[in-house]
C-alpha cells in the first residue's frame, strides 16, 4: 500500500519555524556577547560592532556629517585651537591610539557630537557660547567619553538583537493570525533606541571629567557650561 505525504497546514509550519528561531535566537546572541569596556570597567554588550566595524562607520560617516552641518568652519585659528585641545584630551584617555579627529562645523546652532571610530565634532556656535577653554574643553572630553564607552556600539547591537527578536515575533503574529504585530513593536524600539540613554549621558560625564582632570583641567567647567546651555535655551522660550 502506498503510503500518502502528510503536508503540514500553514499554520503549524508557523509554528515549527517559530520555535526554529527561538532555539537559534540564543546562540546568535551568544556570538555577539558582552565585553569589558577599558574606559567604563563595565560589562557591555557590542559584539555586533567591532572595534574595526566602528572605525569603518566613522570613516564612511564624516564627509556626510561636515556636509549637513554646513561644512568645516575654516575662519582663523579655531580649527587648528580645538584639534591640539581635543588631541590632548584623547591622548589622556583610554583609546589613545584611535585616529581621532576634532571638526568645527560651520553651524550656528550649539551642538556637539561623536561618531564611533574617534570622530568628535563642535558647532562654532557652541564655540561662541563656551566662555573659556575650560569649558570647550569639557564639552569636547563628554563627547570623547562616548566614544571610549563605545556608545554608539551599544545602541547598534541592541538594535540588533531587538531586529532578532521581532522576527520571532513577526513568525509568532502571523501564525496566530495577528498580522502588523511587528510593525508596531519596530516603531517602539526604534523611538527607543533613538537616542543616548540617561546611563549613558552620565557615564559620558563621568569619563569627561576623568579626562579634563588628567589634563589639567577644572571639571567644574563642564556643570558651568552646561548651565550656560540652559539659560541660552530658557531665553529661546
Amino acid at each position: 500500500m502506498r503510503r500518502r505525504a502528510y503536508i503540514l497546514p500553514m499554520k503549524h509550519a508557523f509554528e515549527l519555524t517559530s520555535f526554529r528561531l527561538i532555539g537559534l535566537l540564543p546562540a546568535l546572541l551568544a556570538v555577539a556577547a558582552c565585553s569589558a569596556n577599558p574606559a567604563t570597567g563595565k560589562q557591555s554588550f557590542t559584539g555586533f560592532m567591532s572595534p574595526a566595524k566602528e572605525l569603518q562607520v566613522g570613516a564612511e560617516e564624516h564627509p556626510k556629517m561636515v556636509k549637513q552641518f554646513g561644512g568645516q568652519f575654516d575662519d582663523q585659528d579655531w580649527p587648528k585651537y580645538v584639534r591640539e585641545i581635543g588631541q590632548e584630551l584623547a591622548s589622556y584617555s583610554e583609546m589613545p591610539e584611535l585616529p581621532w579627529t576634532f571638526t568645527v562645523l560651520n553651524d550656528t546652532q550649539v551642538n556637539a557630537f561623536a561618531l564611533p571610530g574617534g570622530y568628535v565634532y563642535i558647532t562654532r556656535g557652541l564655540l561662541a557660547l563656551a566662555s573659556d577653554e575650560a569649558e570647550m574643553a569639557g564639552v569636547l572630553s563628554h563627547e570623547i567619553g562616548h566614544v571610549t564607552a563605545r556608545h554608539t556600539a551599544q545602541r547598534y547591537s541592541s538594535t540588533m538583537a531587538t531586529n532578532l527578536g521581532l522576527q520571532v515575533l513577526g513568525v509568532l503574529s502571523n501564525a496566530a493570525g495577528v498580522p502588523g504585530a511587528e510593525n508596531i513593536a519596530a516603531v517602539g524600539a526604534n523611538l527607543a533606541l533613538k537616542s543616548y540613554s540617561r546611563d549613558q549621558e552620565l557615564e559620558s560625564d563621568m569619563l569627561g571629567v576623568r579626562y579634563m582632570t588628567r589634563a589639567g583641567y577644572d571639571p567644574d567647567a563642564m556643570a558651568s557650561f552646561s548651565r550656560n546651555c540652559g539659560r541660552t535655551n530658557a531665553s529661546k522660550v
